[in-house]
């Protein structure tokens, strides 16, 4: 049974409401200020292309890291409200989201059969990321090959 269930989490559709899920959790206890960004993938030949969600956010104030033993891209920081504390007393409504925030991506994305076995050709020296009009723009060039490798296979 736990086999099932693993592989079911494994699933894409799985995926797809663990992160709807995780994006719009009411957010409880200690977590009552982080919230987790929405992230779009763009999948261009040589590269991926993240535009992470981010309004009000300073370049300073964001992190971003990748872990090639998880194959995984983290995105950490805070996002706070403008104004001084006078200001903000006077808040009448808050709709957006502020506080602490973090973002974890595989790479490449899971649920692409094809790219299971890639993950060692992230290109970890060439990653950058740019924060403009409130999104992180984040591209994660993937290795160039200059060759095929070939696997001479022996006969018995």
């Amino acid at each position: 049974m736990s086999g099932l269930m693993e592989h079911f989490s494994n699933h894409p559709i799985a995926q797809a409401i663990r992160s709807y899920a995780e994006q719009f959790a009411a957010p409880n206890g200690s977590d009552a200020d982080s919230f987790v960004p929405p992230v779009d993938i763009f999948l261009i030949p040589g590269a991926y292309i993240l535009h992470v969600a981010l309004p009000g956010a300073k370049r300073e104030d964001v992190g971003v890291n990748w872990n090639p033993d998880k194959g995984e891209l983290s995105i950490a920081g805070v996002v706070y409200r403008p104004g001084d504390e006078e200001f903000i007393k006077s808040l009448h409504k808050a709709e957006r989201r502020i506080g602490m925030f973090e973002r974890k991506v595989k790479l490449p994305p899971t649920g692409d059969a094809e790219d299971q076995d890639k993950a060692d050709e992230i290109d970890a020296d060439n990653i950058t990321a740019k924060l403009e009009d409130g999104v992180l723009v984040v591209t994660v060039p993937k290795v160039e090959k200059e060759w095929t490798d070939i696997k001479k296979v022996d006969i018995e």
